[in-house]
């Protein structure tokens, strides 16, 4: 499979460049990214989950330079090989490659630079068996989100945007959705209330101690009138003794 697309970033061609150097804003770029780091001969390592889609997982990732002329100033790019493994998953293989190219500058206008990106992907194990689109449409979102990330850490970086949007809910929100026991409904429920739980958290509760618990042991009430009688009966032996 393959997909290709291209960003624009309000900045000069050498300071997305140095950008693409620096592993703090690539680490920035990558969402739910727990480790990234540049081992040597041009490899990284890189340790990453991605929530949602086809491509749900936690992938231990490893990339390595294939080319890289950026010495060249009219249009630099680099290609990298990767591989992308998943437990129970499988793992993708292929190919990224980036190349920037400086947009005509025109006075009085700031300088532009146009990301041009492809990706080349095969995959394998339980990933190979779905429909190839499922896995492509993953990929582009998953490419196109990292790319457009990238364009707003590095601009927040030279002052051209904030570091966190205001106003409005932030952009990624992927939830983990993790089984709860109802006693923590409860425990949050009482938190929330101050102390007071709702009606939906108290039957929640009580119906969870209902389940969990036996109702107390209830003598039945002809146990109770055998044994009236027969403490009667002992009262009225006794007197009789006692008379005779």
């Amino acid at each position: 499979m393959e997909l290709t697309n291209a960003v624009r970033i309000p900045l000069a061609q050498s300071e997305v460049w140095d950008a693409m150097q620096d592993l703090a804003l690539l680490r920035a770029s990558l969402d739910n990214c727990e480790s990234f780091t540049r081992l040597a001969g041009g490899e990284y390592a890189l340790a990453l989950t991605v929530p949602l889609g086809p491509l749900r997982a936690h992938y231990e990732v490893r990339a390595h330079v294939a080319s890289d002329n950026g010495t060249v100033a009219d249009q630099p790019h680099r290609t990298l090989n990767f591989k992308a493994r998943a437990g129970g998953v499988g793992s993708l293989r292929g190919q990224i490659d980036v190349a920037l190219r400086a947009d005509d500058e025109t006075p009085g206008n700031p300088p532009s630079t146009r990301i041009d990106y492809a990706v080349w992907a095969t995959s394998t194990g339980p990933l190979a068996e779905l429909p190839a689109r499922q896995i492509e449409n993953a990929l582009h979102e998953l490419a196109d989100d990292f790319f457009t990330e990238f364009c707003a850490v590095v601009q927040a970086k030279h002052g051209q945007g904030p570091n966190q949007s205001r106003g409005t809910p932030p952009r990624r929100q992927h939830v983990f959705l993790r089984p709860i026991s109802l006693a923590g409904v409860a425990r949050r429920a009482r938190h929330d209330h101050g102390g007071a739980l709702s009606g939906r958290a108290i039957h929640s509760t009580l119906g969870a101690r209902a389940h969990h618990e036996h109702p107390p042991h209830v003598l039945p009430h002809w146990a109770w009138a055998a044994m009236i009688f027969f403490v009667a009966l002992l009262l009225y032996v006794a007197r009789w003794f006692s008379g005779s």
